[in-house]
């Protein structure tokens, strides 16, 4: 028993002194090698390569999901019309494709003054034929009898001889009224977006056009 253990010292004592041998030994390598060029290129495995790559495409995603690209370009909404007639849109639609814009169009319907009318409203029909009398007994042929027994005393284009037409029927001792005609009517519209920059050379598209309009709008 005393025999394995003094075996055992010694073998420890040799491995101990390899070590430090070994030690010692790569020290004295390292110390006879050249030094590295500041010019050589580090060795990289392909999975710390993989993994560097992985960090690079995450921090672009990072940068493209925070300011896509074009984020630093101010755009402004604007729409030109209004077109009454559709080949006319069309013939400035052209010419915003040639600046390399996508123009949308866009339809509304609008409501225009034409006129004004004088009448006196729906009633029974004897009662029509009472006040048709009375312009009758007076000369006064300038009316006609419509729909709903409405007894038309004209159309007009301006307002003060609508209203002459009114004062001469109130003598009478009739009451009639006065209304705005209108008349609806398609209107057309180009919607685009453009850079602020640039939206200054846009105005002269309208300038032989005196009813368009260049107009910012709200972006959707």
């Amino acid at each position: 028993m005393r025999h394995v253990v003094y075996l055992l010292v010694v073998v420890n004592l040799v491995f101990l002194g390899w070590n430090i041998f070994q030690s010692q030994s790569v020290r004295q390598v390292e110390r006879d090698l050249p030094p590295i060029p500041e010019t050589a290129a580090l060795l990289v495995t392909l999975q710390e390569q993989e993994q560097a790559t992985a960090g690079e495409i995450s921090a672009i995603e990072t940068v493209t999901e925070n300011e896509p690209p074009g984020a630093g370009v101010s755009l402004v909404c604007q729409t030109l019309g209004p077109f009454l007639a559709r080949e006319a849109m069309q013939e400035l639609e052209a010419k915003l494709v040639t600046m390399e814009l996508e123009p949308q169009q866009r339809e509304s319907a609008r409501k225009y003054p034409i006129g004004y009318w004088v009448y006196l409203p729906e009633m029974e029909r004897a009662e029509s034929r009472r006040l048709a009398q009375i312009l009758d007994d007076h000369s006064d042929k300038e009316y006609f009898i419509g729909k709903g027994n409405v007894i038309s005393l004209g159309a007009f284009q301006n307002m003060s001889r609508a209203k002459r037409r009114q004062k001469t029927a109130r003598k009478l001792g009739l009451e009639p009224r006065l209304e705005t005609r209108y008349r609806t009517a398609t209107e057309y519209w180009l919607d685009f977006q453009v850079e602020s920059a640039a939206s200054e050379q846009l105005t002269g598209l309208v300038a032989d056009t005196p009813d368009v309009w260049l107009q910012d709008r709200t972006c959707y």
